[in-house]
């Protein structure tokens, strides 16, 4: 039996999507620094994350069949894996349409809500990020 893809991949979204939240929060006091980075680790670690949840379904069987994994142990995972990438869907949606001239232009003072929700959704992020790694941790040291 191969190893599947899932595992090997699924380092890089939990890396660049925990170290993404952490650095957007900083950019939330400082934009000029850390906000490049934020975005460019959103970046990465958005589409890191679809790929490992895209690779997650050929994982399957190798997880129940090796580790004993069972079905509602995979579907915790699988789901938490969407929310987090649910989350971080909408962070990243959130700081491109702020960045829209038209959105600045009518909304400039309307948006002062804007930098707690940022915050809210990047704790929300580390969080899930956490409880993602938890879960697929479970579907391989669940002994």
């Amino acid at each position: 039996m191969n190893t599947p893809l899932h595992p090997l991949i699924v380092h890089f979204p939990i890396a660049l999507l925990f170290l993404a939240a952490i650095v957007q929060i900083l950019a939330l006091w400082r934009p000029k620094m850390f906000d490049w980075p934020a975005n460019a680790l959103l970046g990465l670690g958005f589409i890191s994350g679809i790929l490992a949840y895209m690779t997650g379904d050929a994982g399957v069987e190798y997880a129940k069949n090796v580790f004993g994994a069972t079905g509602a142990m995979i579907h915790k995972h699988e789901n938490v894996a969407f929310f987090t990438l649910l989350v971080f869907g909408v962070l990243i949606a959130l700081k491109v349409l702020i960045r829209l001239p038209w959105i600045k232009e009518h909304f400039a003072k309307g948006l002062r809500w804007i930098t707690p929700l940022l915050m809210i959704i990047s704790l929300a992020g580390l969080v899930l990020i956490y409880f993602t790694g938890h879960y697929g941790g479970q579907i391989v040291y669940h002994n």
